[in-house]
């Protein structure tokens, strides 16, 4: 075979191997970049619906609710909220809590995160949201003092309705993960991307009457 022949074939081949491998580089960044963006967009989402039910806690529209939180957890929280504002003061039960249910997304660690309202006199189910958007934690840590460190958190379950008053702060943390993996090369196992969001609240109807 000619050896000019032969050189030219191998250094195709190299070039057309650099291609292939840059093409699928890009594919992959461009994957990640796709499911990055997908994955904080859905948890900016569950953060807004949150921070609404969190911040409203205790609120009723000629005071506070008695008593305010009902259960506090470390993956549950129950707590009274005339949450839809409505004139004639109703309370509302609001539950949340990262149920042990898969999701079944293709991604074995994610959970459904479910919001729950009840009447608070009958108990009776106003309407139930489970959140299927990969939740992968959801912790809850309650503080009993405003500018405690979060590391001073109360132990969980926080039970006795003494206790329940102490609560002035929590501090949530949410993770959510890609449905999807990314790859670095083929022979790779690949990762889920994720997202996790904390945040410290300090329900203005939890704050100490003086």
């Amino acid at each position: 075979m000619n050896l000019g022949l032969m050189t030219s074939y191998i250094i195709g081949g190299i070039l057309l191997i650099g291609i292939l491998a840059m093409n699928m580089s890009l594919s992959n960044s461009s994957t990640e970049l796709t499911l990055t963006q997908t994955t904080r967009e859905k948890a900016k989402g569950v953060q807004e619906f949150i921070t609404h039910d969190i911040q409203k806690m205790g609120y009723n529209r000629e005071g506070k609710t008695n008593p305010i939180l009902v259960e506090a957890d470390s993956y549950k929280i129950i707590f009274r909220s005339n949450i839809d504002n409505s004139t004639d003061n109703s309370v509302e039960l609001i539950t949340w809590e990262f149920t042990s249910t898969l999701v079944g997304n293709g991604n074995p660690n994610a959970y459904v995160l479910k919001r729950t309202v009840r009447d608070a006199d009958t108990k009776n189910i106003i309407s139930e949201t489970p959140i299927r958007l990969g939740v992968t934690n959801f912790n809850i840590k309650y503080l009993d003092e405003y500018g405690e460190p979060v590391s001073n958190h109360m132990s969980t379950p926080v039970v006795g309705s003494d206790l329940l008053d102490d609560i002035r702060q929590l501090y949530i943390t949410l993770e959510l993960q890609s449905a999807a993996k990314v790859y670095q090369n083929s022979g790779g196992d690949g990762r889920f991307v994720r997202t996790i969001w904390e945040k410290r609240f300090s329900p203005p109807n939890l704050e100490e009457i003086k």
